[in-house]
């Protein structure tokens, strides 16, 4: 029987798209990655990839291959987890990404349930901005807490919460007092937007005929718009005590945006104990 590290070895390659992406995200040399294929393919005496285009793709037989392949790894992982449970053995560390958009009182409670049940576990927490996803397809985290609107095919997922994010202004910025703002008024003056936490991933909700002041985190986006100095989207579960007391401007001039927030994991990926506990404490906000 051929060793599961070279059936991974290929379903990696099918996820990155390349050879040298493989190799880079496990680590291994180029001709130890086109070895486990090799070896997968001699065993079988079958064609997995195609190697005449410019990026490998699945040959016909490779496509059904690679959906049993994912099933295995995924029963594999599984097993592991399920036996060192048995073991009474809990994962060493977890290591969490979380949206900056996510309501930080929630992410506490949950810190608080993990010291509480697995005190000499680890935690490696994340703050990230549109990066989840890639984080975690690209295995820097365990799990992942994050937004979006498209899901990925080797992504498990469960809704926790719809966040929504307005456009505000504060009760300092220059046409605070100006009723009926148009989108053109709003250009005039720097949308300050946070960069993605990952070199990888894309920023979101960029208005292309506006001014961009970029930030590297959501705090400095949320003093730079409350101090008049730019507009944006802001979580409106965390500016609630603003609005209230009239310092942020919520506008109707672009559609509040609501984005679904998910809890994830790899398909591939099996869940220790505190992996679940992570998994399943969302159900009392559902």
């Amino acid at each position: 029987m051929i060793a599961l590290e070279h059936l991974h070895v290929i379903n990696v390659i099918h996820q990155e798209g390349s050879f040298r992406k493989a190799s880079e995200r496990l680590f291994k040399a180029r001709s130890a990655v086109s070895y486990s294929v090799k070896q997968v393919e001699e065993y079988y005496q079958i064609e997995i990839f195609n190697r005449d285009t410019y990026r490998p793709e699945l040959t016909r037989n490779g496509k059904i291959l690679i959906n049993k392949i994912q099933h295995l790894l995924c029963e594999a992982n599984e097993f592991d987890a399920f036996a060192r449970q048995m073991n009474g053995e809990v994962e060493t560390e977890l290591r969490i990404s979380i949206s900056a958009i996510f309501a930080m009182d929630k992410v506490t409670k949950l810190l608080e349930r993990l010291k509480q049940e697995f005190p000499k576990t680890i935690i490696r927490l994340n703050i990230e901005t549109a990066s989840g996803e890639r984080m975690l397809l690209d295995e820097l985290v365990d799990i992942g807490i994050y937004g979006g609107f498209e899901l990925h095919q080797n992504v498990q997922y469960r809704c926790i919460e719809q966040c929504q994010l307005p456009v505000f202004i504060s009760d300092s910025f220059p046409l605070a007092n100006k009723k009926n703002i148009t989108q053109a008024d709003l250009t005039r003056y720097p949308q300050v937007v946070v960069k993605s936490s990952y070199k990888s991933s894309p920023d979101s909700g960029i208005v292309k005929d506006a001014l961009q002041w970029y930030v590297s985190d959501h705090n400095t986006k949320k003093v730079l718009i409350r101090s008049g100095l730019g507009w944006g989207r802001l979580p409106i579960h965390e500016v609630k005590q603003e609005i209230e007391e009239n310092k942020l401007i919520q506008l109707n001039v672009q559609k509040t945006m609501e984005v679904p927030v998910y809890v994830a994991k790899l398909k591939s990926k099996a869940l220790g104990p505190v992996g679940k506990a992570v998994w399943n404490f969302f159900d009392d906000y559902i």
